[in-house]
Formats: structure tokens, sequence, C-alpha cells
């Protein structure tokens, strides 16, 4: 196709590129969860020579980020340009896949929105699994429109691969898939390749894991303990979601005449029960994060541009439908850029103790332990101990078998807040076995900074 036939495309990715320089210069800070998928690179290139390793997170993402500290990159930048282009990506299929279920405009409509929503132009420079496993599910989705299911298995492994929890994503567009192919000829022919695909990447995981927990399954069972008693700070209530995604879009109130413009195929079905069911789930679970439903907003976008055509298409007064569109979009525009006032406006503070913890860790080795993983951000030392990421009964048994061996620790008791004591009863008691085992150390280093008391200690032995 030539450039002109591209062009729509290219200029809502071109402005998305640079509405994405703009914004990303005004916050510098590093998600707790990207440092982990940082470290977790480090780790595996390094043959666990430096970084950190949570069994609980998927692999695909450190696997990508650790080539960029592989080659001796910044491995922060490079992270921040991996992310910008899986967001890339992400319009780019979210256009492919509304050109093919629908039109090239509606496919255009979509691209504009999802690029310019509040949520994802945050995300996009930020180093996190949601975007990333965002386009494989979408790939998941154009594989299954050209009924290659082989791609549709292997892209659905990726998915899960890159973010567990996108397992509820596809669950719509599989029910789908056995609902209209399952009196089809040739059913388990493609059911076949699809669990081939699937296999590619989900079986050596699991090899990986009875290898190296002799457990397939403990990184799930691991991220289900971690879903119930983390997070409980963000517990929201039942509408959060709903609320939120009107916020992120008031024109997604036009989901509602879907029913008036319903299309009888699977295709559509697909389309329309992949983003309800996981927001359903979702919408139960108690912890709420806006970045959770980053993933049915392209699925969302898609459907709401077919309304927005379909409703202009039964309009008598076109010029007016159309300055009426250009209105509504250009008031969705503003509310989206003004939301970045918050960002623009706080000024993250100097940090003495943060930032002294980090420069400590580039120059000290030894048996490390943690309370934050985003100390070890711009070290190459490996770090042994994660104090904030077991369970209090698992904490409590890591410090009894590793006391030992422990020559430094890094300590902010803001880290480590105790939940309910209905979710984690033995919290408190992990605490004071840490504070019992530091007193036995030397501190050498404290700096209380907003009632956060930060502490190094090292052992005066070995």
């Amino acid at each position: 196709m030539s450039l002109k036939d591209n062009l729509g495309i290219i200029v809502i990715i071109i402005s998305f590129i640079f509405a994405n320089l703009i914004f990303s210069k005004l916050y510098n800070d590093i998600w707790w969860d990207s440092s982990v998928y940082i470290g977790m690179g480090k780790y595996i290139y390094s043959s666990g020579k430096s970084g950190l390793w949570e069994e609980s997170r998927p692999l695909i993402l450190p696997l990508i980020l650790g080539i960029g500290w592989k080659l001796n990159f910044n491995l922060v930048y490079f992270s921040r340009i991996v992310s910008v282009i899986f967001s890339i990506l992400v319009i780019l299929m979210t256009y492919k896949i509304g050109f093919k279920l629908f039109s090239k405009k509606i496919g255009l409509m979509a691209a504009f929105f999802i690029a310019f929503s509040y949520t994802f132009l945050f995300f996009s420079p930020n180093i996190l699994t949601e975007i990333p496993s965002m386009l494989f599910v979408l790939l998941v989705f154009y594989f299954f429109l050209k009924n290659k299911f082989f791609l549709m298995g292997l892209f659905s492994g990726m998915a899960v691969m890159t973010r567990l929890f996108q397992i509820f994503t596809l669950i719509g567009l599989y029910l789908v898939f056995f609902a209209y192919f399952f009196r089809k000829s040739n059913f388990y022919k493609k059911l076949f390749f699809a669990i081939i695909g699937i296999s590619i990447f989900i079986i050596p995981y699991f090899f990986l894991n009875y290898y190296l927990y002799n457990d397939i399954l403990l990184p799930f069972k691991t991220q289900g303990h971690l879903t119930k008693t983390t997070g409980w700070m963000l517990y929201k209530e039942f509408w959060f979601y709903f609320n939120g995604l009107l916020k992120e879009n008031y024109l997604l109130l036009f989901l509602f005449s879907i029913p008036f413009f319903l299309k009888r195929n699977y295709k559509f079905y697909a389309l329309a029960l992949a983003p309800l069911i996981y927001f359903v789930i979702f919408s139960i679970v108690k912890h709420k994060e806006m970045r959770f439903m980053l993933v049915i907003l392209p699925f969302l976008y898609l459907l709401l541009s077919y309304c927005l055509y379909q409703i202009y298409a039964r309009i008598s007064y076109k010029r007016f439908g159309l300055a009426l569109f250009f209105v509504m979009v250009g008031l969705w525009l503003t509310i989206t850029f003004v939301s970045f006032k918050d960002i623009i406006l706080f000024k993250s503070p100097q940090n003495e103790g943060f930032t002294y913890f980090q420069d400590f860790l580039k120059n000290n080795k030894g048996n490390i332990w943690i309370s934050n993983p985003l100390y070890s951000l711009y070290s190459d030392s490996r770090i042994d101990g994660l104090l904030y990421f077991y369970s209090s009964e698992n904490l409590i048994k890591f410090i009894d078998k590793n006391k030992d061996n422990v020559n430094i620790v890094l300590f902010n008791n803001c880290d480590i807040p105790c939940p309910p004591k209905e979710l984690d009863s033995l919290c408190e008691e992990s605490k004071k076995i840490i504070q019992g085992l530091l007193s036995k150390f030397t501190k050498v280093y404290q700096k209380e900074v907003n009632s956060c008391n930060y502490e190094i200690f090292k052992r005066t032995t070995y």
C-alpha cells in the first residue's frame, strides 16, 4: 500500500510519539514493578550473578529488558523506549483489526482513541507488562479473525507469559472459538494447532518451574497469594472501573447503543465478549487500578468507533453530526491533556535516604537483603533476600533459614506496611523478627524522611 493510503495512521503514530516525548519529560519516576522486571533481566543474562528474582513474575518482559543490560545500554532509557515501541504497535494493531473487521475509517478512529487515552498515554513510557501483553492479546484476536489458529495459540502463550492475568482477557475469545467452531468441520484440527501454539511457551515454562521450584504451578500460586494479601490499600468499590472508564473517555457511553447495531457473526461476538468478561471479573476483585483496564481499551474503542459510525450513518444532517462529533472529541482531548496537570504540578521530593541506598548498592557486594527493589535499580549486585516479597509466614521461615548468610541489609520501615490482620495475622511478628536480626548487625547509615526510617546494616564479622 502507498504512503497516501497509510497517511492517517502515520499521522496518529507521529502525534502519539510527539505527545509522549512532551509528557514523559514531566515525570522520571520508575515504578516498583518496573524495577523488578529490570532486576530480573539482569539476573537472567548474568546467570544469577546480578539482579534479583521473583518467581511470581512471567519472563518475557525481563528477557527483553535484559538485552539492554547485556549490551551495556542505559537500562532505564532502553526500557522506556521498548515500552513506547510496544505502545506504537498496539496503536497499529488496533487500526489493523478495525480495518479488517469493519472499515478503514473505524480502524483509524479506534487507533486515535487509544493513542490519546490518558491511561494509555501515561503508561506508554512506563516499564510494565500491561502494554506489551496488550499487544500480544491483540495479535491473538487478529489471527483469530484470519483463522490462523496456530498463531492465535502462539500469541496466547506469549500474552500469558508476559502477564499471567491476561488469561482472563482470552476467556471470551476462546468461548466464542469453541461455541462457533465446535460443530464445524476440522474443529479438532483447529484446536490442535491452537494448543500446539500455546504449548510452545507454556510447556517450557512448566518445565522451568519444576526445575527451579519443584512445582510447575508455583508462580501461579504465589501470584494468587499476593493478590489476596497485597494491594489492600487499593481496594475499591465494584463500580470503580465503570466510573474510571467514563472518566477515561465519556464517549464510551455510546457503547450502550451496541444492542441496536449488533453484527450477527462470531467475530463481532468475540470482540464484545472478551472485554465484557474481563471487566466483570476485575470488577469483582477488590484490588483495582485503572492500568488493569488497559488491555480491553482497544476492544472498547473498536466497539465505540463502530457504534459512532453507525449513529452517524443514520443521521440525516451529516454536517451537523460531523461538527458535533469534532466538538465532542475536542472536549475529550482537552480533558485528556488537562489530566496531566497533576504530573506537571507534582515535583518528586529529593529523598536523601532513597538516593543513598541506590548509590550504596553500586559499590557494595555480598549477600544483600533489601526491602524495596528500587534500591538495586542502578546496581549490578546480586540481591539474595527480598524482604517485601514473602508472606509473613514465609518471610519468617526465610529469615530463620538464611540469617547466618546475610552480610548487608537495606531496610526502610515504610516499605512493608502490615495489612489488616484477617489478611496476614503474622505481619507484626515478622517485623519483630526482622528487628531482632538487625539488632545483631552494625548500623552504618540512618536517615529519617517523612517518618520513614532508612537504615543500612552490615555484619561486622563474616
